[in-house]
């Protein structure tokens, strides 16, 4: 074959592959930009929802404060602080739905050590009569470890320090 019919036909196949390429780009690009939008917005709302949840679960974490507070502080509201937002329960499978793992282990020692400490108010004479327990009482000092567990665990998962 002649060599200039060869390097012709080389021009050819070269134009050919990059006008190819290029409608390739043309109908695949946009697809593929479509598909990564979606998937930014997905991750979006997830991190929403979790940030909603989160709010929701410190809100609690208040409760237990303030219970906290009324059994330990001989100046406490006796009132406390009661959160309407939602009950253990629902943040609970609220957190084992979205949560990060370590956000929900956390969130697990904390309502453990809460249930601990609720039951004792509850059920143990002393404390029904208005004594006051010590903040050195192992119990409180497993609640008192378990929020700042918890919330150092949601600061992390946020990628937050100033929670």
């Amino acid at each position: 074959m002649d060599p200039t019919v060869q390097v012709a036909l080389y021009g050819v196949a070269g134009t050919t592959l990059a006008a190819l390429a290029g409608v390739a780009g043309t109908v695949f690009g946009p697809l593929l930009a479509g598909r990564q939008s979606a998937r930014v917005a997905r991750n979006g709302q997830l991190r929403d929802l979790r940030h909603a949840l989160y709010l929701k679960a410190l809100a609690y974490v208040e409760d237990v404060e303030a219970r906290l507070d009324r059994i330990s502080e001989p100046m406490a509201d006796n009132r406390g602080f009661a959160s309407t937002v939602a009950t253990r329960g629902e943040i609970t499978a609220e957190l084992r739905l979205l949560a990060e793992s370590d956000v929900l282990d956390a969130w697990v020692k904390l309502v453990a050590a809460d249930i601990d400490l609720a039951y004792r108010e509850n059920y143990d004479d002393s404390l029904r009569h208005g004594n006051l327990v010590g903040g050195n009482e192992p119990m409180v000092r497993d609640v008192v470890s378990a929020v700042a567990n918890f919330r150092q665990a949601v600061r992390r998962a946020v990628g937050s320090d100033s929670l």
